[in-house]
């Protein structure tokens, strides 16, 4: 059986040219991949090809070429005047709707990710074929692994899912058994709750499993045990089931008892797998925190001084402080303003497409790991599930006692590297805002796409905002389908966000949040 999905390499040339002209997008289709019978031939195979399917895909969301950057972009989390991977097209004001055209500039956006997500699929789904239809056993040293390889790939299938519900309006669901090229796309909603069936199907086959650790390579960086693999089941489990809906409304309708469950027995440790720059990349990263590319919006910073201009006015003369004049540097008890961000006097982006991208600051966080792209680079912080527990504890259980004290963990990123006294939050709103407000200060460029789903499903993208990204113009090509993009009543965001220095964005919104 032949794969649809299709490979492509890609040359990028980062230089000055980067921001006066667009960027290299060199494609290479691949039609002679054979039948899976044919290079699985032997356990190594198999074991090999299960191990690819998890590095794909963190290669894909991490990418540059992929949608993350766009998506920091349009949460307003980082700011970016430049052309390149749709940053600008989607990030301005007013908002657009996605160009989803094969000829257009920066389709590999949603191209490159949609083909390597489902060549990682493909990985697992072959060794499943093999597992699952055919009863092949799979051996390491002599022992019979197969249970631990099948729970993997079942793993590794709840994720793709779970992104590609994530990010797209509709995907193809498909299992080891799907018949590749006859599939028909399933809307968001159905593709998150595939992504949780084969989730909990992972669980189901783990906890029957013998002990045992993952095999080199399958995280770079980690040899996993059965234990801290269904902690990472469970954690993606969450963050897919809280993080899939497009409006405040699908919010307060998730079942956050399961998202309780499933992140209370989450990873008690950090995922920061171990890139190599080759094999192992995180680009979304290098590219988001580069000098001269990325900037923080100054939304974040207004998180941690709420006295710090939340936007940068339009006109670049008129500033919304004491004095009228530019704030210079901010000023916050938060340590994290002086260990994770640096300021920037002086902007390097062109004022002709807006002052409104312009910015102080620019995150130096992971300086050291940029000097060469390489080494561990979290993507799944414990601080991060931790707060998926404080959030659904208010929000299926109006605990706010028990919220907060996650909030006042002194070991908890909050207080152990913000330094910040306790809160007491009295309402069930202000738990959530400072739940989300920490979020927004610790959880910066690590998987992508995560501030963009927590402003989605609060309601705070800017109007006119997509909510998702349409099917691949290629791929609709590919099968026939007429071509659309995302750009209809409820795949725009009608949502606002409000700085605790009372700007709102868009600007004239009626907003309270």
């Amino acid at each position: 059986m032949k794969n649809r999905s299709v490979r492509f390499v890609y040359l990028f040339i980062f230089g000055t040219a980067l921001f006066l002209s667009g960027c290299v997008d060199l494609s290479v289709e691949n039609f002679n991949r054979p039948d899976s019978e044919d290079v699985l031939a032997t356990s190594s195979d198999l074991i090999a090809s299960a191990g690819d399917g998890y590095r794909l895909w963190h290669n894909a969301i991490q990418e540059y070429s992929g949608p993350a950057l766009s998506m920091a972009a349009m949460a307003d989390e980082t700011t970016c005047s430049w052309g390149c991977a749709a940053t600008n097209d989607l990030s301005m004001e007013p908002r657009q709707p996605f160009n989803n055209s094969i000829t257009y500039t920066y389709a590999y956006v949603t191209r490159r990710y949609w083909n390597n997500t489902y060549s990682a699929l493909t990985k697992v789904n072959d060794v499943l074929r093999m597992t699952d239809g055919q009863g092949v056993k799979i051996y390491q040293n002599g022992q019979d692994v197969t249970s631990m390889i099948r729970g993997w790939c079942y793993f590794v299938q709840g994720v793709v899912h779970g992104y590609l519900g994530l990010i797209f309006d509709q995907a193809y669901i498909n299992d080891w058994d799907t018949d590749l090229g006859h599939e028909t796309f399933s809307p968001y909603p159905e593709v998150s709750a595939a992504a949780i069936a084969f989730l909990n199907n992972a669980l189901d086959t783990l906890n029957a499993c013998n002990d045992f650790v993952l095999p080199d390579g399958f995280i770079r960086g980690y040899n996993l045990t059965r234990a801290q693999l269904i902690q990472l089941v469970n954690s993606y489990a969450a963050r897919i089931l809280a993080y899939t809906p497009r409006t405040a409304a699908q919010t307060a309708a998730v079942d956050w008892e399961k998202v309780l469950a499933y992140a209370q027995q989450g990873i008690d440790w950090t995922l920061a797998p171990s890139t190599d720059d080759k094999t192992w990349r995180d680009i979304m990263k290098g590219y988001g925190t580069y000098p001269g590319f990325v900037r923080i919006d100054h939304r974040i910073i207004n998180l941690m001084d709420h006295d710090y201009p939340s936007r940068w006015p339009n006109d670049n003369i008129h500033w919304n402080t004491p004095d009228g004049k530019d704030p210079g540097p901010a000023v916050s008890d938060d340590k994290r303003l002086e260990t994770d961000f640096d300021y920037e006097e002086y902007n390097n982006f062109r004022p002709e497409r807006g002052y409104y991208f312009f910015s102080h600051y620019r995150y130096k966080r992971y300086d050291d790991w940029l000097q060469l792209w390489v080494g561990p680079s979290p993507t799944f912080r414990k601080w991060e599930n931790d707060l998926l527990i404080a959030e659904a504890l208010v929000r299926a259980r109006h605990d706010i006692a028990g919220a907060t004290a996650i909030l006042n963990d002194p070991e908890g990123a909050r207080k152990a590297r913000g330094g910040l006294p306790d809160v007491a939050p009295a309402t069930e709103k202000e738990a959530l805002r400072m739940i989300f407000d920490e979020r927004g200060i610790e959880l910066i460029l690590t998987q992508g796409g995560t501030s963009y789903f927590d402003m989605r499903r609060t309601d705070r993208l800017q109007a006119g905002t997509i909510l998702h990204y349409p099917v691949p113009a290629a791929e609709l090509e590919i099968i026939g389908y007429p071509n659309y993009t995302t750009d209809g009543p409820d795949d725009l965001s009608k949502g606002c966000w409000k700085g605790y220095d009372g700007l709102v964005s868009p600007v004239g919104a009626d907003c309270d949040h």
